[in-house]
Parts: C-alpha cells; structure tokens; sequence
C-alpha cells in the first residue's frame, strides 16, 4: 500500500518583497497565485494529503486577505476529501500570542504545534494507518524535539515534518534559531520519509539508494538567487520505499543571465540579443560584462526593455577601461585625452580595489556624457 502526498514548504505568503522594487505588490499576488496553482496540483493529481514543511506565512502577523486565501484553498482541499497536515516554521512560529495560527482557525488542517512530538497524528487514508510526526520548534522547550520524532510502533506508513537545518549544506550558515541535523539522524529517526523545509532550493537526501527525505524548495523565488523553474513533491510513500517528482508551480521565474556585450558592437545588436533572451513571465537580472569599445548606456537600454520583461535589473559590469577606444583616445591633444591620462595615473597610483573600481566607473561615466554630446 502506498499513498499519494503533495510536499511543500517555504511559500512565504505575505513577505514585502521589496527587493523587487516597482513590482513588490504584484510579486505578492504572484505568491498567492501559486499557493492557489498547488491547490490545484493536489486536486488534479488526486493526491491523499498536502504535507506544508513550516514557513507557509512570512511572518506571525498575517493581513486578513492572505489569511483568507489560504482558508479558502484548504477549505477546497477538504471538499475533495484531501487531507492537509502542517507545521509552523521559523518565520511564522508559533511563539508570540499575536501568531497567525494562535489568532486564526484553518478548518481543514491539522497543524503539528507542540514543541516536541509526545505521540504522532494518525490518519487513516484509505484503509491504510499514516502517522504524522512533526513539532514547532521553540528555543526553550525544543531541546529534545528531534529524537521525539523517532518512529514508534504501529503497522502503517510513518512521514516526519521538519523545518530545519541540514548541517555542511553549503546554502546559508547555521544559525541559533535553525534545527540543525545530518542525514545520518534522519535516517536513524526510521521513518519513511520526511517532508523537510527551511532551504529554498530542491533537494533529495539518500541512504544506500533509499530516498529518506526531500527539501523541495520555495515555489515562488523569494530574491534573486531562487533563480529557475520552482518546485512541489509528488511524493509516492510506502512502507521503505519512496517515489519523488518534481512538478513546476512557480508563477514566474526569478533568473540571473550574463551578457557579454563585447559580442554584440554593432547598434542595436545588444538591444536585439537581450530582447530575444526576455520573456513577460521573466524576472531578470542581467549582468552585461567584457571589454567594450563604447560605453554602455545601462539606463537607457534597461529603460527601452523594461516593457519585454517582468521586471528587469540591468547591471553593468562591462569593462571600457582596457579598451583598443579608450587607449586611442588617450592621445589626444583634448580634455578628453587629457582627461584620460589623468584617470590611468590615478588608477596606477590606487591602493585598493575599491579606488580602481572608481577610476572605472568615473571613466565610463565621463565617457558615456562625450559619446552622448554632453558638455564637461
């Protein structure tokens, strides 16, 4: 007997966004749009239950209209007799008396809040017994949290959910408020298979071949390093063994691109090559880079392309300092060459990276108002 699970975690509904500028706002809807498109994957795959790994708010205090939504798609849930089992995270804990899961009601949902594991959730789906171990995490009662979620007796399937970290994951460092562990202790829990959270990229940890236990990642890129198509876990569990795909659910893709503008010289080429790389759905952070002859109006072209994008964050790291232009310039007898002169002496006299960095940037700005016909 095996059932059928949709595993997610880290959707962060209600986070500000602001680093997405402009868009913040819409960037919201967006999450929200995604938690309503995993809705819809556990309806249209028939899944038996939807397993949250912790972080489903960004924070405790939650708007009423997010609140709402979330009520909504497991009340949906619920009517298709889909069973939905969570556990708090790290942003949205159940400490303070103000958390959202102390203030509001999630009919529908059984949310695993003790800080300890002192006996698992049974459900019975379809005839087959499934317990569900999992505690939100408190710093002064946690302590023995996860050896509380040691298998225990009873026929059926046992699943873990855990928002925490896994200890050597080069993803982000420790720190106090995380549950750290090795895959070792996972596997040493005996369960089969656990429903982690916490690191917003995909993977699967293994034991000789066996899947024990899955990060899939945020479903909708947070910043800019959540970059690609983002994930939920169709999960198949049985006892000991574990089938895993990876179905796309983001609204829109976070990416970062490189261009190197020193292949594009002719007009316009640069324009054309970063229009046919957009897309609307696209939320882009393009770093041109090379040793170009002419300055790169970053502004002006980001200005121009904004439209063929999401959004767009045109970075410019093109390099006019060592270009065959630039050297040719430097002898002649006008303020431009002698302008030039003085940035190479200061730049040879710089003692650190930071004063070269500005001898180039102050090159390509002074270069960039002659290109353009401005006065000096």
């Amino acid at each position: 007997m095996t059932i059928r699970i949709l595993h997610t975690a880290d959707l962060h509904l209600g986070t500000p966004l602001r680093n997405f500028g402009e868009i913040a706002r819409e960037r919201q809807r967006d999450f929200l749009k995604t938690f309503d498109r995993i809705v819809n994957l556990a309806i249209k795959r028939e899944v038996d239950c939807l397993v949250v790994a912790g972080d489903l708010f960004d924070a405790t205090e939650v708007d009423s209209e997010t609140v709402g939504r979330v009520q909504d798609g497991f009340g949906r849930l619920e009517g298709r007799g889909i069973r939905v089992v969570l556990i708090p995270g790290t942003h949205d804990n159940v400490v303070p008396a103000e958390s959202v899961y102390n203030r509001h009601a999630f009919p529908g949902a059984a949310i695993l809040r003790e800080p300890v594991v002192s006996e698992p959730l049974r459900m019975d789906i379809r005839g087959t017994a499934v317990w569900f171990y999992g505690f939100a995490y408190r710093s002064d009662r946690s302590a023995e949290a996860l050896e509380s979620m040691r298998r225990r007796e009873g026929a059926g399937i046992h699943i873990g959910l855990l928002h925490g970290s896994l200890k050597g994951s080069p993803e982000w460092e420790i720190r106090g408020k995380d549950i750290p562990f090795t895959a070792a202790d996972l596997v040493a829990l005996g369960l089969d298979y656990i429903a982690l959270g916490h690191y917003h990229n995909s993977a699967c940890l293994e034991d000789g071949g066996r899947i024990v236990a899955c990060y899939p990642g945020s479903p909708e890129g947070k910043k800019f390093g959540e970059n690609g198509p983002r994930h939920a876990l169709v999960v198949e569990v049985g006892e000991g063994e574990v089938r895993v795909e990876k179905v796309p659910v983001q609204t829109r893709v976070v990416d970062e691109l490189t261009v190197d503008a020193s292949l594009f010289p002719e007009p316009g080429a640069l324009e054309a090559e970063l229009s046919r790389l957009a897309s609307p759905d696209l939320i882009a952070r393009v770093r041109l880079c090379g040793t170009v002859e002419e300055p790169v109006d970053a502004a002006n072209l980001g200005g121009r392309l904004q439209g063929k994008f999401a959004w767009l964050d045109l970075v410019d790291e093109t390099d006019l300092y060592h270009s065959d232009h630039v050297r040719r310039l430097e002898r002649e007898d006008s303020i431009r060459g002698l302008f030039i002169r003085k940035v190479h002496a200061r730049f040879d006299r710089a003692e650190s990276d930071a004063e070269r960095e500005l001898c180039r940037e102050a090159l390509k700005l002074v270069m960039g108002r002659f290109g353009r016909g401005g006065v000096i």
